[in-house]
């Protein structure tokens, strides 16, 4: 017997406390690591963490005199109490990230900071799972940059050797999943929770700055700024989002993220291949988000940090066929991306498109000649019609679906040409059909919207995530119109307000009423 106990450790180790699952206890690694290949820790060989900062007891007082009630959470770092917390315990967490010592010398360190993202990570109330499981299952949808097989191999390491990289990626997911409560069901949008909804985003972002200066540049983290940068276009910051996604555009440049990846089955081994896909599809990200975000700023001729490629350059892999880890079967489905009628395209590749003609748009706006402007727009909007017809075909009619975020792009897009050929047209008093030809165009796009509106009107609370946030800027788009035209009070703009204030529900959108 004594035997028997001296072979066991005396608590569960950090990867199996992670998952919440059974641990043999076996030493000098358990079944579960060493069947997996995983470093195994139990609690008396762990790292020591950094000594108790003041924010520490300022976080147990209030616990002490707060009512609600806490629940174990299982997965960030050395086990504690995940909870829901009020804004002063965030702001707490926040000052201390930001803390100096009395000897002068800075606390920053990769360690330190990794401790901080974890304890930031517990104030969310969530599990890590569960993190894991509303993000694939919603916000991964219209942002599918990360290899879901990657990321849980990594996940399932985590308790036992937490990295500050993927703890902040893990971060920046639970910021954009937080809204929800455990059943799926939106969190109501009180003004304590919107303080502390924003608290958790500005130390959030306290962490990703510390970040830059203190860890090498990762696949994880440019993913986590990407994620930053939606959250922020969702809360209808879109001036933040872009510059945000600019600084990691320019950060997945010097961390030589990859871009073009090769074709071939046969060139790299079967782990660089998906890696080398993983980060093409982060490049595409970076690319949809930066015009999709620079649509709504006020200054349209501002430079890109990311480079369109070329029509040729195939398109990114969808989420479905990078899971199935296959170079065989990626390189048989591979498309360029100037093949816009080419069928079964997925959503992820469909929304590169619509981001490469949107590119045409913008690239048409910088023209200082207007006859040679007008030409090239007018080009640009009788592919943007095909296009959008082909979409809505593809997508089984006018409601929201796998290419939502590629409709959404494509109509923003349509928007923004036409509403330009409008305000020229009336700044040169032009007598011509344009005008005309533009009013019918912004007539039929926002009908479309409405459309669209009206089959998510009753959408359940549970799916909402699968809506982009680009979904709100369209519909303000589209009442922008209407009441341009003197149409506020109709059907229509009730229909579009309707569901304007679910999808704001959800993100606690900053932009005004329209």
């Amino acid at each position: 017997m004594v035997a028997a106990s001296m072979s066991k450790a005396a608590s569960v180790c950090a990867t199996c406390k992670a998952r919440k699952k059974r641990c043999d206890k076996s030493l000098p690694c358990c079944g579960y690591c060493a069947h997996r290949n995983l470093v195994c820790r139990y609690q008396n060989t762990s790292p020591n963490l950094p000594p108790p900062t003041p924010d520490v007891n300022l976080r147990r007082s209030f616990l002490a005199q707060s009512p609600r009630r806490v629940r174990r959470s299982y997965g960030v770092g050395s086990v504690g109490t995940a909870r829901q917390v009020s804004p002063p315990v965030l702001f707490a967490s926040l000052a201390s990230s930001l803390h100096l010592p009395a000897n002068g010398q800075t606390p920053t360190s990769a360690p330190r900071l990794c401790t901080e993202t974890q304890r930031l990570l517990e104030s969310t109330g969530l599990y890590l799972d569960e993190i894991s499981v509303r993000y694939f299952q919603g916000i991964h949808a219209f942002v599918p940059i990360i290899s879901r097989r990657r990321f849980h191999g990594r996940l399932l390491s985590f308790g036992a050797d937490p990295q500050s990289d993927f703890a902040l990626l893990l971060l920046c997911m639970g910021l954009l999943t937080k809204s929800t409560d455990r059943l799926g069901q939106l969190s109501p949008q009180r003004p304590h929770h919107l303080a502390e909804k924003m608290t958790l985003y500005v130390a959030t972002k306290s962490l990703m700055a510390q970040a830059h200066a203190l860890l090498p540049l990762t696949t994880h983290l440019i993913q986590a700024g990407v994620l930053l940068a939606v959250y922020e276009y969702a809360l209808g910051y879109p001036e933040r989002a872009f510059v945000t996604i600019g600084t990691y555009a320019r950060m997945a440049y010097a961390a030589g993220i990859r871009s073009t990846p090769c074709v071939s089955d046969t060139s790299t081994t079967r782990t660089d291949w998906l890696e080398e896909q993983e980060e093409n599809n982060t490049w595409w990200g970076i690319r949809i988000c930066e015009r999709t975000f620079l649509c709504e700023l006020a200054v349209l001729n501002q430079p890109l940090a990311s480079v369109m490629p070329a029509g040729d350059v195939h398109l990114p892999l969808e989420s479905h066929t990078l899971d199935q880890d296959s170079p065989t079967v990626a390189l048989a489905s591979s498309v360029a991306v100037h093949a816009l009628d080419a069928p079964e395209i997925g959503g992820f590749g469909r929304a590169a498109q619509a981001a490469w003609l949107l590119e045409d748009v913008l690239r048409g706006l910088c023209f200082a000649d207007p006859d040679r402007q007008r030409g090239h727009l007018v080009e640009c909007d009788r592919a943007l019609q095909s296009f959008l017809a082909m979409l809505m075909q593809q997508n089984g009619g006018g409601s929201w679906g796998e290419f939502c975020v590629a409709i959404a792009l494509t109509i923003r897009a349509l928007f923004l040409l036409h509403t330009h050929l409008l305000a020229r047209c009336a700044a040169t008093s032009s007598d011509d059909t344009q005008s005309a030809v533009s009013q019918l165009a912004l007539d039929t796009i926002t009908k479309i919207v409405v459309d669209i509106a009206a089959t998510r009107e009753h959408l359940p609370e549970s799916q909402i995530d699968h809506l982009p946030p680009s979904c709100m800027y369209i519909i303000r788009a589209a009442l922008k119109h209407l009441h341009d035209v003197v149409a506020r009070g109709t059907t229509a703009d009730a229909q579009l307000r309707t569901t304007l204030r679910k999808l704001e529900g959800r993100w606690g959108g900053g932009c005004p009423a329209v």
